[in-house]
């Protein structure tokens, strides 16, 4: 009889996933990335959580509102770590850029 129990729980175990990413500190994790690296405002920083990739990482992606900028952090399967990232933000300065404008351009900061 204990058998039978002790083979049932093992059944249910491996039917379940061993680690389940959670959606709320990928979010948070990628808006201060991505408020860090973009040298924007947290508060205007919308992200979202996309489907898992065949290769297992998970994409965020996001915007920073008014700006035009977008962003993508890859997650490792287990939502842990942020294994790439990406923006479409300028790789440079450029010389005829205002004052105003330079958020949009963390190369200038």
């Amino acid at each position: 009889m204990k058998t039978v129990g002790l083979f049932g729980m093992l059944v249910a175990l491996a039917a379940s996933p061993v680690f389940a990413a959670d959606n709320n500190a990928m979010i948070d994790a990628c808006r201060n990335y991505a408020a860090s690296h973009l040298n924007a405002d947290a508060g205007k920083i919308n992200v979202n959580v996309e489907t898992a990739r065949v290769d297992g990482t998970i994409p965020v992606n996001g915007e920073v509102e008014g700006t035009g900028l977008t962003f993508q952090c890859s997650f490792n399967p287990a939502g842990t770590r942020i294994v790439q990232w990406w923006n479409s933000a300028p790789e440079h300065c450029p010389a005829d850029v205002s004052e105003a404008d330079r958020y949009l351009y963390p190369a200038c900061n």
